[in-house]
């Protein structure tokens, strides 16, 4: 009997120490998975930059601007693979333009606090860049919630629904079901 207790706990212990690892292992793939459609929206939207910026430099023909995407899609597209179709970086610089002023406004903020030198204070040297903690990005969604957005021409009404897709952890397709109501 008192080895049927023991074995009892020792299960029960192993079974608490799987919902733990669970728990972890559930963590960690949540974190990639945001990190990853992080980095790909900012990578979008400073491809986006890069083809506005190249854009201003050069002529202001739409022929230009489209031979300019096909080369680059066709290039990419050699390179990367899917992913660089002439109407996906149409969306990437659709993307920058409309929501420049979010990285510029988060950027003056940053600007804005007092920045004190440790050294000329007697503090240690700073933290290496390894330690220090990351840049906030100002997005939160999926690339394809984005593309999904930027079919809504109103600024206000694009900002509520992506609020709210933030907010409550809305898929695409329920933001798609959110937007068609």
């Amino acid at each position: 009997k008192k080895e049927n207790q023991v074995a009892k706990r020792e299960l029960q212990g192993v079974t608490t120490l799987i919902a733990e690892v669970r728990q972890l292992i559930a963590a960690a793939r949540n974190a990639a998975a945001s990190t990853v459609n992080t980095l790909q929206v900012l990578t979008n939207f400073e491809i986006g930059r890069r083809i506005v910026e190249h854009e201003q430099k050069g002529e202001k023909r739409a022929e230009y601007g489209a031979e300019l995407l096909r080369e680059l899609s066709a290039r990419l597209t050699e390179e990367f693979g899917k992913g660089f179709s002439i109407t996906n970086l149409q969306l990437m610089r659709k993307f920058f333009l409309e929501n420049q002023q979010r990285i510029q406004q988060q950027a003056a903020v940053k600007s804005l606090s007092p920045r004190k030198d440790p050294l000329a204070e007697g503090q240690s040297p700073p933290v290496p860049i390894s330690q220090q903690p990351t840049w906030k990005s100002p997005f939160t969604l999926s690339w394809t919630h984005y593309v999904l957005l930027l079919t809504i021409k109103d600024f206000d009404e694009r900002s509520f629904y992506e609020i709210e897709a933030t907010n409550q952890g809305w898929s695409v397709p329920e933001l798609r079901r959110q937007k068609a109501s």
